[in-house]
This record gives C-alpha cells, structure tokens and sequence, in this order.
C-alpha cells in the first residue's frame, strides 16, 4: 500500500516548493537528516522525501514540513493545505476515533482546521455536554459578525494556488508585507476593489497595497498579447531589485515604459504577486522615489543575471515558470510551431514557439532571452513552453554577426 503521508509530502509539499526555498529546506533538515554540504546540493526532492520518510515514521514526515513552511510567508497556504490532507488520511484510517459530530464540524473548517493532536486537545477542554439550541445561536452569531470582514478579507488576500504553473524558478521572496493584525484595517473595502482586481484575485494572486520601492533593472520592449481577459492589449516585462532580494515583473500597462527606465529607482502599489512574480496593471501605482529613497543592491544584482542550467530545468515540477538567456543549438520550423534548441554545458532542451514565437528571426549561435516561459511534459519530455505573457528577445552574438557581415 502507497504510503498516504509520503505522498502528501511529495506530491502536495515539496513538488510546489520553488528552488530557492527548496534549498533553504534542506539546510534547515541537515542536522536530522544527516546531510553533508555535498549531499544537500546532490539531493532532489524524491531523495529527500525518502529520507523524510524514513527519519519522521507516519504524519510527522508531512508535520515536519508543516512547521518549517509556517514560518515561510508564501508558504503559508500551502502549509494549512498539508495540515487538512493529513487530517483527511488520519480520519480515513481511524474514523471511529473522531465522533461524527466532530467529523461533520472539520469538514466544513476546512484546510485552516487543526491537526489530529490539536482536535484531541480541543476535545479534552470541551464540556461533556452542551446544548444543542444554545450552540447553533453562537454560530449564528458569529457569522452574522464576522461576514463583511470575511468579504474584504478574501478580496484582498486570496490564497495563491498550490498547483503546479504558479511557482517560479529561482523565484525570490515576496515583497514584506504587513502583519495580519495591520492588513485587516488596511484592507480593500468592495466599493474599492476595481473589476480588474477582482479578477486577479479569483485567480489567486495576492493584491499587495502597500508600496515597495525598487530599482529598475532591466525591461523589454513593449508587445501585444491577447488574453480572454484583455483581448487585444500592449504589455512588457522589468526585472527590478531591492537592496536584499529581486522580481521579475509583469507591467500590463505599456504607458508606464517610462518611468521604467533602467537604474531609476521607483516606488509601486497597488500591484499583485504570487510565487515572487508581480504584475502591474492599470490599477497600479508606480511613481518615482525621492533622493532620499534609494536603493543599494550590491550582489543581488549578480543573482537577478544568473539563468538556471538547463539540467537543473529537469528537476523543476511541471508549470515551473523560466526566465534566463540560453544559446540556440539548432531551430526545427514545423507547420504549427518552432522547436528552438537550447543548450549549454550541462545539457540541452526544447523551447516550444507557437503564435508570434512561431519562427521569429533568429539563427544557431545567436542567444534567446526567455521571458515567462512555462515547463511542461509533453511527449513524456519535459520542454519549455509559451503563453500569453511570454517573450524571447533575440541577441546576436559576434559569431553570428560576423557570419552575417561576410555575406553582405
């Protein structure tokens, strides 16, 4: 029989956790997992379940990343995910240790109910009997109280979805946001929540209001792209870095180029993020700093350069999100798309171009700049996919140049 808390642990944990914080995981499980500098580079997430698994008999394994994902702010919906999918595999496996009643009241929680040890606890500080009239009044009462803030609430601060195609490789933290305590009186009442927003966050990113102040460091030109959404519409995409961490950005208001001019430093709001990716909008606000705010990036410039190797693209789940520049090792023009061939010193993959990528003019030895492509298996092999967002920038190298001279 499948172990049901491995594959909770694997499947719906550590499959939706990006690099970065995958790697952080494993440091922090180093010392009960035993593992060296070596073996913590080594070690992919199949690896380090098996370990889990092994180390932390049961639901501990999944416990275990409950509590270092708690502790992670984007991560803190994926964690009470877990938390429900364990208590879901233990009420399966002994239902008559939870009474029907109790049984009946968790599901309807939903995933931010306890954990089996918490429910036992509850159960043990109850009264042995109450009464039934006097408990549904309570309930009535509560949510007769608490359903306008539950409204703004959900408006503003969706869950980002756990599913694969939302998270980013290398993807950084998210901007700071404020405590719960704080969003609560910040929070977007409905009257000021736009139709743009309100169909961002159906989508699952998190409006964040509070402002954020980065320096611009790279943006492309701008392009059309069409979405169900939007229709017809002009978008471009910036990379921009705060003095500890960077983002890659969606600005889906070409009118904004402008003050999208590199190395200025800019304050936004009003903007979404989910798994490190921000998108602007028209909703937005971006305006320029002043000279007392500025911002000193020193090495995360260097980290928001860096492109993935492509054999560590293979480790990534399906839906993980790529940016970098690659090589072109050959191009394959098909009748409905483009197979461009990447590759480097680690190992090759295919970059599916379909629509406006659909045989773009570029050449082998020139390099792509991949903006917001997807991974997805297809034909049982992983490759590089594009959407609506997506963009590839062409750069001719010397090679390719001089080639190009002697023909002329």
């Amino acid at each position: 029989m499948v172990n049901e808390y491995k594959k909770i642990l694997l499947l719906k944990g550590l499959k939706h956790i990006d690099d970065f914080h995958f790697s952080m995981i494993k440091s922090l499980l180093a010392p009960d997992l035993k593992l060296t500098t070596k073996t913590q580079q080594k070690y992919d997430r199949i690896k380090i379940a098996d370990l889990m698994e092994v180390k932390f008999q049961g639901a501990a394994c999944v416990d275990k990343l409950v509590e270092l994902l708690q502790d992670i702010e984007i991560y803190k919906d994926l964690a009470k995910t877990l938390k429900n999918e364990t208590l879901k595999v233990a009420q399966k496996m002994r239902p008559e240790a939870i009474p029907p009643q109790e049984r009946r009241f968790q599901e309807k929680a939903g995933p931010a109910t306890p954990t089996s040890s918490t429910n036992s606890a509850l159960r043990a500080e109850k009264p042995a009997k109450a009464p039934v009239a006097q408990k549904r009044k309570t309930t009535v009462k509560e949510k007769t109280g608490t359903k306008r803030g539950k409204v703004c609430r959900e408006h503003a601060e969706p869950p980002c979805p756990s599913e694969a195609g939302t998270s980013t490789l290398r993807g950084p933290p998210p901007p700071p946001r404020t405590s719960s305590s704080a969003r609560s009186s910040t929070s977007l009442t409905e009257s000021q929540i736009t139709p743009t927003q309100r169909q961002e966050a159906a989508r699952g990113k998190i409006l964040q209001k509070d402002p954020l102040t980065v320096m611009v460091l790279k943006t492309t030109e701008p392009f059309n792209y069409e979405s169900p959404e939007r229709g017809k519409s002009t978008m471009f995409h910036a990379t921009v870095v705060t003095s500890t961490q960077f983002f890659q950005v969606k600005v889906l208001n070409s009118d904004l180029k402008e003050k999208f001019t590199k190395r200025k430093v800019i304050i936004i709001s009003c903007y979404f993020e989910c798994k490190g990716i921000l998108e602007i909008n028209e909703a937005s606000s971006v305006s320029e700093a002043g000279a007392d705010e500025q911002v000193e990036p020193n090495r995360i410039v260097k980290r928001a350069n860096e492109t993935p190797k492509i054999d560590n693209l293979y480790k990534q789940a399906s839906g993980t999100l790529v940016y970098g520049l690659f090589m072109l090792h050959k191009k394959r023009v098909n009748v409905k798309n483009t197979i461009y061939e990447i590759r480097d010193n680690t190992g090759k993959m295919d970059v599916v171009g379909k629509g406006k990528w659909h045989n773009i003019r570029c050449k082998e030895g020139d390099k792509l700049r991949l903006f917001c492509f997807q991974l997805r298996t297809i034909d049982q092999k992983l490759k590089l996919t594009c959407g609506n967002h997506s963009f590839i920038q062409v750069i001719k190298t010397r090679k390719a140049k001089i080639n190009q001279a002697a023909l002329i």
